[in-house]
């Protein structure tokens, strides 16, 4: 699957020229709006973090592409030790089960939405060209994203071509 287009070039650049994270305190903030927040947000978190994943070698400029994805989908509203802690179970959940089957599940979970499926699949692919190459593990990680996810090869081609 080629995902080099102008589109998800300009999504990549566009999250990487934003301004460096800085953890502030978010006053008058309940745990529970955060708690509601990350569960929101975590089906496209751990599909951005299983592509990051994917080569065995995650570069420095994915990791930072999906904080800025994470800081985006959230406003800035978490804390960087949540982000961190949610990637930690992330990563225990790949060696208990492996990046095919947590794919699975996620795309279980948000199958019924379409939106929610084409996003996590557009930031999956921002991430896999974040250090501006594509692996083939990479390259996998994605079909497994489009299968789980439902979206067919013409509805993927529209999103990585069309999005502004």
């Amino acid at each position: 699957m080629d995902i080099d287009t102008v589109v998800i070039r300009r999504l990549r650049d566009k999250l990487l020229s934003r301004e460096p994270r800085i953890e502030i305190g978010k006053r008058g903030r309940r745990a529970d709006i955060d708690l509601a927040m990350q569960r929101r947000i975590e089906p496209f978190v751990e599909t951005m973090f299983l592509v990051m994943m994917a080569d065995d070698d995650p570069a420095s400029v994915e990791h930072e592409t999906l904080l800025a994805a994470v800081d985006v989908l959230t406003d800035g509203g978490l804390f960087d030790h949540q982000i961190e802690a949610m990637l930690d179970r992330f990563r225990a959940n790949v060696t208990r089960d492996g990046s095919e089957a947590r794919l699975a599940q996620i795309g279980a979970l948000i199958s019924a939405d379409r939106d929610d499926r084409e996003t996590a699949f557009t930031l999956a692919a921002v991430i896999a060209l974040a250090d501006d190459r594509v692996d083939l593990r990479e390259n996998r990680t994605l079909e497994w994203v489009k299968e789980y996810f439902g979206l067919s090869d013409r509805r993927v081609a529209l999103l990585i071509d069309s999005i502004d």
